[in-house]
């Protein structure tokens, strides 16, 4: 059975903003045994830049810290640069839905007490594949979310130089 806990996280997610009550619950429910829920401390590591990552990460309650650190080719010096501050509903490691595990792009700090629903890409990859309109409205958010995180991005190097 899904606990109400990850229904509910589903449900808040920027990811699946598109879906109606239906389709979160099926959804869900085809994913019970490749979701869990982990708790961090403030401090804690989601993960890091250049990792390895097959498992997608939505933030249930908390706030985490995007940065990413960039070579500034001055003596070997590198320059740590955030990109943005997460909270509920929001989605972290999505290049967990591409083929295959892949080298996440940041590294993500909760900045207090932080829970997240984690769900394994590769299945929730093949359940988008079984049913193509819903595969397609949650890459469609995916690509929102990407030309959002794209922008926020680009707003912190302006702001920096």
């Amino acid at each position: 059975m899904v606990s109400s806990e990850i229904i509910g996280g589903l449900r808040n997610c920027e990811l699946f903003a598109l879906l109606n009550e239906g389709e979160i619950k099926a959804l869900s429910d085809s994913l019970v045994d490749a979701s869990e829920i982990k708790a961090y401390e403030a401090g804690d590591y989601i993960f890091e830049q250049g990792e390895y990552t097959a498992r997608l990460h939505i933030i249930v309650d908390g706030q985490v810290l995007l940065q990413r650190s960039v070579n500034i080719n001055i003596k070997d010096r590198t320059a740590v640069w955030p990109l943005g501050l997460l909270g509920r509903g929001r989605v972290m490691g999505w290049s967990a839905l591409l083929y295959g595990p892949r080298h996440v792009t940041a590294s993500a700090i909760c900045q207090k007490p932080t829970r997240v629903i984690t769900i394994e890409g590769a299945t929730l990859r093949l359940e988008l594949e079984k049913a193509p309109t819903l595969g397609l409205k949650i890459m469609d958010r995916l690509a929102c979310v990407l030309g959002e995180r794209l922008r926020a991005a680009y707003n912190t190097m302006e702001a920096h130089l």
